[in-house]
């Protein structure tokens, strides 16, 4: 019994040496494998391309979609109340300035002008009447005064009438094209109301709006270049015409373009504009690299600068940016030296060999 224990006892120790040096043997080996992903992780290095950054000439255009609208467009409104008993223009008429559009009923009007006229008429025979017998004596100035004031009220009723009267014709207040006629013989219009439009197309212009950033850079005068997808082989040429001197609530302002005749381009037409301003001594020279420098997106921008062998990631500011170009406003200086391919295999201090160098 003595023997059988002894044996089992040695069977356990034998276990246990086994286990412990199979513990070490595992535990050296990866204290080994980390070492040697160390030191193949230092000793690794990325291949990559470069550019430097570098002063240029930046004058990105100021592009813009807007709508193209008739130079002159107006609004013809009643100013009388009643019936349409005559239309003489239809939509798509084209008109010149004082050309009859509608006729409306006028027939209490002209009673009231004709009783007018008649109550005036008297007043001023009364009128005269009481200046001759205030020269002999029999009427005071006061009651004179009376009689005129009378008068006065009397012109003034005849004026409002003939006025009123009219106001019944409506004409074309500009020469163009009548747009949007809304009423019919029989309709009944109030004063206020809108019957139609005028609209000039032989004085075409583009509005649009831009940025705080790009109305700085416009002037009166500078050209511009238009484009509808309705004749996309084609380039219309503008002139800006007018800025706005104020913002809106979006920080937008108001740029209008002047378009020479074309018997293509129409009002209400949608259209791309290209500004190139004139550069100013600040924006003569601008700190600029390649596009493909930026990682982290247009919004964080970062680049790797090499120094050293290394790649060291560094944050930058940016202003404008065109197709292939970034301009870099803060954060990097002139000629240094910029990756532009291979930044996906790198991270901070990375060790890299430069391709193209």
């Amino acid at each position: 019994m003595m023997m059988k224990s002894n044996k089992i006892f040695s069977i356990l120790i034998s276990a246990l040496l086994v286990t412990l040096i199979a513990v070490v043997l595992v535990t050296n080996k990866q204290k080994i494998d980390r070492k040697s992903q160390i030191s193949l992780e230092m000793n690794v290095v990325i291949p990559v391309n470069v550019t430097q950054a570098r002063w240029t000439e930046v004058n990105p255009p100021i592009a813009a979609t807007g709508r193209i609208v008739a130079e002159k467009s107006l609004t013809i409104a009643s100013k009388s109340q009643g019936t349409v008993v005559e239309k003489y223009r239809k939509t798509g008429d084209r008109v010149t300035k004082g050309t009859p559009i509608v006729k409306i009923e006028d027939r209490l009007i002209r009673e009231d002008l004709r009783v007018a006229e008649s109550n005036h008429a008297k007043a001023k025979k009364d009128m005269e009447r009481y200046a001759s017998l205030q020269k002999d004596g029999i009427v005071t100035k006061t009651e004179t005064e009376a009689v005129e004031l009378t008068l006065k009220s009397a012109e003034q009723r005849v004026f409002d009438l003939k006025d009123r009267l009219q106001n019944t014709l409506l004409v074309a207040p500009a020469s163009g094209v009548l747009e949007n006629v809304m009423i019919e013989e029989g309709s009944l219009v109030t004063s206020g109301m809108a019957i139609a439009e005028t609209v000039d197309p032989s004085r075409l212009k583009m509005e649009i709006f831009v940025t705080e950033k790009e109305v700085v850079r416009l002037k009166h005068g500078q050209q511009a270049s238009v484009k509808s997808d309705v004749f996309a082989d084609r380039t219309f040429e503008g002139t800006v015409s007018r800025i706005s001197i104020q913002g809106d609530e979006a920080v937008s302002y108001k740029v209008e373009i002047d378009i020479p005749v074309s018997e293509d381009l129409k009002p209400g037409m949608f259209a791309e504009v290209e500004i190139k301003p004139d550069l100013t001594a600040v924006e003569k020279k601008r700190l600029v690299i390649d596009r493909r420098c930026i990682v982290g997106g247009l919004k964080e921008p970062k680049v790797y600068i090499i120094s050293e062998d290394k790649a060291h990631l560094r944050s930058i500011v940016i202003g404008n940016v065109t197709d292939d170009c970034v301009e870099v406003l803060s954060g990097l200086t002139e000629n240094e030296v910029v990756v532009f391919d291979g930044q996906i295999n790198l991270t901070d201090k990375s060790n890299i060999k430069v391709m193209n160098l």
